[in-house]
This record gives C-alpha cells, sequence and structure tokens, in this order.
C-alpha cells in the first residue's frame, strides 16, 4: 500500500494591492510546512508575485474538490520576524492600507552584497571626543530615567543642549545591562545621516553601525538588513523606512527632530507616520522611546503635559572656561540677537528690494569678519506668479492648473511637476507674450544679493536644485568647508546643519509662510525659525549671531513668540485654536482625495461619498471641495476631511472608508489639509 505524502494549507499575503473589503491572504498547498515569515514566489491570477507566510495547517478534505494552486517556490525562510508582522499588521489597520503593500516595505531588494562598513565624515564641527564629554546634571538625570523607565519621553531642549550626548549615553548605559541590544536612531532626512554618523562613530565601532536611507546603494542596503537581522548591527541609523528592520534585541528607540513632518510619508501607499509606528515598535519590543526636539511638535508636548509622555526637559549648554567642550573651540556659546523689520518702513525710504537696509548692513558685518549667512526663503523660483501684463491672468500649468514660476533663463516652470514653457510663452486669455513676476523665490533672493555683493560667494538650495542627489550633500560640504559665504534656500536648510560660522540667519519673506490656509501653519512657521535660529551662535561661535526677521505685520504674536524662541507662549496660544476647531490633539483627522481625468466623475464620485459619510454618527465631515491644488499631471482632485474625538474609529467609518473605489487616497493623521 502507498502512503499519502502529507500535505499543507498555507496562508500567504501576496506583496501587491488588493480590495480592503476582501481577504488579504491566500490558500496555497505544499509539501512541507514552512514556518511564519516564509518568503515565497506564488502564482496569483495570471502573474507571480512575491508572498509572506502567515500561517500553515495540515491539509483536509475540501467540499466540491476545490482545487488549490501549489507555491512555485521558497525564497527564504523566516525572512520576516515575528515582531516585524505585528508591526505590518498594525500600519495597515491603522493608515488603512492594503496589508499585502505595507508588507513589500519590509522586504528589501534582494542583491549580492560586499561588505562595506559606514565610515564617519570629516568633522565640520568643533571636534567632539566622546571620552572628554562630562553630562551636565540634567543630561545625567534624563539619561537616568530613560534608561530606568521603559516610557515615552519626550527630551525637550534648544539646539546646543545636549539631547544627542542624552540619546548616546542612554545607550551606554542601556549595553551595560542588556546583553545584544540593538537601538534604532530615526532622522528626518538622510542628509542628516552623515553627521548622525560621525557622532555615533566616537563611542561605537563601524562594524556595530548600520545605516537605512534611500541614499545608499541596494547591496549596502541588502548587507546592512542582514546584518540588523543576524544582530551584528547595535546601533542602527535611518529615515523612516528603517522602522521596518528585522530588529532582533531593541533596546532603544530614539525619533531625533520629531516635529519634522518629513517623517510622514504622504505621497504613496501606505501613507504611515513613522513617528507612530516607532511607538508601536517600542510596545512591541517593550523599549524606551524618546522623542527629541528644539520645538516638539504641539501633539507631543500636550501629551507630555498631560502625563502621557514623561517630559525631560535640558537648557541650553553655556561652556565654561575649564570645559572640555570650550578648549576645543575657539569661544563659547553667545547669544544671537534678534531684530524684527518692518518691511513698511522700508517703502517709506524708497527701498522696494526685498532686502532691507537692516538686513544688508547685518550680512555686510558677516562678510567683514568672514562669517557666514543663512536667507530663509518660503518659495523657491524667481517669483511665486506670473501675470500678463495686459489682462493680468495668471499664467498657470496646463496639467496642475497651477501658477507658474519664472526660472531665471527665461521660461517658467511648473513646481508641482515637469512641465516648462517654451522660451516664448502666450497667456492662455489674451495670447499676450509679457509677463510680470509677483512676489519671492529663492532665485529672485539669490540674483539680488549677488547684484548687491559680487564679491561673496553665494549658493542657493532648494528642491529643484536636489533633484541631482548629489547636490545636497555637495552643498553642505562647501559650506561647512567655508567655501561658501552666503546661502539662500528654503525649509531644507533648517535641518541640523550644525556649522560654527554661521553668524546670520534671515527669514526674507515672513508672510507668505504665514499666509497658507492649514491647521499647521503657525506650527511649521515657528519650528522653521527656531529651527533657524539654532544655526546661529553655537558653542564654539567667534561672534554674536544675528536673527532678522522680516514682515509687513511686525505685531503679529506669534511672529513675536518666534523671534523670543518662546515656546510656552506660542503653545498656549495655538492649543487654544486647535481646541476651539477640534484639531489635533483634540481629535484626529482623515484627509481623502479622489482624483481622474475627468472633471464631472470627480465632482460626482466626491459628492457621493460626502452623503454617505455625512450620515455616520460620530464624525464630522467637511464638504467636498477642490484641493489646495486642484489640478495635478492632468488629474482633477476633490478632497473630503473627517474629524472625530474618540482614539477608535467608528466601525461604520472603517467600513465605508475600506469600500472606496480606486482613485480614492485615504490619509490618516495627516500632516496638511490643504
Amino acid at each position: 500500500m502507498i502512503k499519502k505524502t502529507e500535505k499543507f494549507i498555507l496562508e500567504i499575503i501576496p506583496l501587491t494591492k488588493l480590495p480592503l473589503t476582501g481577504s488579504q491572504s491566500f490558500s496555497y498547498l505544499s509539501e512541507t510546512e514552512f514556518p511564519i515569515g516564509t518568503l515565497v514566489s506564488i502564482p496569483l491570477f495570471h502573474r507571480q508575485v512575491e508572498g509572506v507566510v502567515l500561517g500553515n495547517r495540515k491539509d483536509f478534505k475540501r467540499l466540491g474538490n476545490i482545487e488549490l494552486k501549489k507555491i512555485t517556490s521558497v525564497l527564504e525562510e523566516n525572512f520576516l520576524t515575528e515582531e516585524q508582522i505585528r508591526l505590518a499588521q498594525f500600519i495597515s489597520a491603522y493608515f488603512i492600507s492594503p496589508l499585502g503593500v505595507v508588507m513589500k516595505g519590509f522586504v528589501p531588494k534582494r542583491v549580492k552584497t560586499r561588505r562595506i562598513l559606514p565610515s564617519p565624515q570629516p568633522s565640520t564641527e568643533y571636534e567632539r571626543g566622546g571620552a572628554d564629554i562630562v553630562l551636565t546634571n540634567q543630561q545625567k538625570s534624563s539619561v537616568e530615567k530613560i534608561v530606568k523607565q521603559k516610557n515615552k519621553f519626550l527630551l525637550f531642549g534648544p539646539a546646543g543642549s545636549g539631547k544627542t550626548e542624552v540619546y548616546i549615553h542612554s545607550i551606554l548605559e542601556i549595553r551595560k545591562k542588556e546583553k545584544n541590544a540593538q537601538f534604532l536612531i530615526l532622522v528626518p532626512e538622510k542628509t542628516l545621516t552623515p553627521q548622525a554618523l560621525e557622532r555615533y562613530s566616537e563611542y561605537f565601532p563601524a562594524e556595530e553601525i548600520a545605516l537605512l536611507t534611500s541614499n545608499i546603494t541596494k547591496g549596502q542596503f541588502y548587507g546592512n538588513w542582514q546584518r540588523i537581522r543576524s544582530g551584528e548591527a547595535k546601533i542602527i541609523i535611518g529615515t523612516r523606512m528603517a522602522v521596518f528592520a528585522p530588529f532582533q534585541k531593541l533596546s532603544l528607540v530614539v525619533i531625533d527632530e520629531e516635529q519634522d513632518m518629513s517623517y510622514k510619508q504622504w505621497d504613496m501607499n501606505p501613507r504611515y507616520d513613522a513617528r507612530t509606528v516607532a511607538e508601536k515598535l517600542a510596545e512591541i519590543f517593550k523599549c524606551p522611546l524618546v522623542r527629541g526636539s528644539a520645538t516638539p511638535a504641539v501633539e507631543s508636548y500636550y501629551h507630555a503635559k498631560n502625563k502621557e509622555f514623561t517630559l525631560l526637559e535640558l537648557p541650553r549648554l553655556i561652556l565654561e572656561a575649564d570645559s572640555p567642550l570650550s578648549k576645543k573651540s575657539p569661544g563659547s556659546g553667545l547669544s544671537a540677537v534678534t531684530e524684527i523689520v518692518d518691511m513698511r518702513k522700508e517703502r517709506w525710504v524708497k527701498n522696494y528690494t526685498c532686502i532691507s537696509k537692516k538686513l544688508k548692513s547685518e550680512i555686510d558685518y558677516a562678510l567683514i569678519n568672514e562669517q557666514q549667512s543663512v536667507l530663509f526663503v518660503n518659495r523657491q523660483g524667481m517669483s511665486s506668479f506670473s501675470v500678463c501684463k495686459d489682462c493680468k491672468t495668471v499664467l498657470k500649468c496646463p496639467t496642475c492648473d497651477r501658477a507658474l514660476t519664472y526660472d531665471g533663463k527665461g521660461y517658467y516652470r511648473c513646481l508641482q511637476c515637469t512641465y516648462k514653457t517654451s522660451i516664448i510663452p502666450k497667456c492662455s486669455k489674451c495670447q499676450g507674450i509679457t509677463f510680470e513676476n509677483v512676489g519671492l523665490g529663492t532665485q529672485k533672493v539669490e540674483k539680488e544679493i549677488k547684484n548687491l555683493f559680487p564679491g561673496a560667494k553665494v549658493a542657493r538650495l532648494d528642491s529643484q536644485l536636489t533633484k541631482d542627489g548629489t547636490y545636497q550633500a555637495k552643498i553642505y560640504q562647501e559650506f561647512s568647508n567655508h567655501k561658501l559665504d552666503i546661502l539662500v534656500g528654503t525649509q531644507m536648510i533648517t535641518k541640523g546643519w550644525d556649522l560654527p560660522n554661521v553668524a546670520l540667519v534671515a527669514i526674507i519673506d515672513t508672510d507668505n509662510a504665514l499666509s497658507i490656509p492649514d491647521f499647521s501653519a503657525y506650527e511649521r512657521f515657528y519650528e522653521n525659525l527656531v529651527q533657524l535660529s539654532g544655526r546661529v551662535s553655537r558653542p564654539g561661535a567667534k561672534f554674536p549671531g544675528s536673527i532678522v526677521i522680516q514682515t509687513f505685520q511686525p505685531e503679529n504674536k506669534l511672529i513675536k513668540f518666534s523671534a523670543e524662541r518662546n515656546y510656552e507662549a506660542f503653545f498656549d496660544f495655538e492649543i487654544k485654536e486647535r481646541e476651539a476647531l477640534s484639531f489635533p490633539p483634540f481629535g484626529h483627522l482623515i484627509k481623502l482625495v479622489f482624483q481622474d481625468y475627468l472633471f464631472p466623475k470627480v465632482e460626482n464620485e466626491a459628492r457621493k461619498v460626502y452623503e454617505i459619510l455625512e450620515s455616520i454618527s460620530g464624525i464630522k465631515v467637511t464638504e467636498a471641495q477642490d484641493s489646495f491644488v486642484p489640478k495635478v499631471r492632468g488629474r482633477f482632485r476633490r478632497q473630503i476631511i473627517i474629524k472625530y474625538k474618540k482614539t477608535l474609529r467608528p466601525e461604520k467609518l472603517e467600513a465605508e472608508l475600506k469600500k472606496l473605489k480606486t482613485g480614492w487616497l485615504i490619509d490618516v493623521d495627516p500632516i496638511s489639509i490643504t
């Protein structure tokens, strides 16, 4: 008698998009039982896809002799850990995204690798010898609490207060107690990783450090992934994607610059927030989580005030003459002087440029003393928009319906897509060919500065230029090595550049930043201004720094709070506005956007969904309206904003969101509603 071969049914998640209303897994037949987390190749409809095994059981007699497809091949057993699968399931449920799409982010491209360990970049700041650092009492207290309490912490301290030392010494203390411990340090931008690598390399050997960012090769990424999974890598430094790594024994999670909107993935599925995911990750591993910032997110500070986070505060470090740091640096930390310039008065004295007389004199002073200046502009290009001189019609992108900006080379470009006009564009209304540029942009400010200071070495940094992945790093190196005198840029220059020769920071167009119709606009403005302020008068500076804020509304309270770096006053002002309108942290938001090439279809679908949602109790819904940018790359867009106060979403709302047709984008906890 021939003995039947035992077979197994595997429950497998295909790593592809599946409708949220249906099952996210399929059953496949296998002659072998495989552990959960095994990566396999499977047939799905008429194609081959990768999948992850979520469960298995012995085969049984199926009614109607239902035939199950067989797996094609096993790619790697135990590829995902149990913790990764739990995290993926959380992301899928919380951010309402297909589980297969979420899990795809947990599976890096498997390529041949050669062992390349990270090497620290040349120091761009005063030398910091790890062994010479002496912690202040506040830093010691913070480290002690982080090590002893497996809690969620908010480490609140201005630039130069020594937050990184707290992270590092917390790691050192935990390592003494826990064998094979791993530590995750999240940074908001890949351009901040060289600086983080430099700092952590002073304490930890290269073979224990792994980088996870999009600017390393696929081979390096996969090699680092394997080192994390084997437990060899102990210090993991990365951007938001690093939360997906296969940690073995995670003992501390650090979210540096926790207020930064770059932690939110808003332009593709899954639209997750790495800060929320990191909290869940810390919960899974039962380890402490530290959010660090000089300008905490309003929600984070609210949670700290209400004891949901433990608040740890650090004052700015004042270096004493006998401090190890002061011996290594050319000077002590000097206080920056902030001045608000009323641009209305500039017009009274016939100054119609974007550079006030005060700012010009400050740049002159910085150049004479061989110091550097950073000029912040909220918009790239030569202008905010351009209008026809004959009929005053705004020149717009034909596929995005967004105002075009002049690029200084004869063309008008769309900042939303790749469209640019011919060298002689025509007005869509009167066919005129003469246009007037209105408002400010980085290119216009750069041109103005070059005219005023022809001998200065000037550079510009905005997203148009950083499409070349190496440009930002190149500018950082040139600026840090003092090969440049003046840097003009957008908000990307506010993040983490610790440069002791910067003596002047100026906000050129304050009012433009405050005019954005969004619940988070004031918070973004405050953060950017304070982050910029942190670029001047750092420990080691030779001269007291200056901060110049140019505005047509100097009486604005928010500008005053920002100039004084008075976070408590700003928080009190902002939290009252949020509470009155049930914005976070007093409620949850979901942004729904429908897009299609046919406007009637967009209008009808958005109206229909609004009518369904309006009938659900426990939520507030705005009527369907055009998005802030109503047309992108030829597709019309309408949006609906949902507010609800309960921690758990109403079941009926959850069900309706899962039913949404193709074309709808679901953004849970959006960073912006515009």
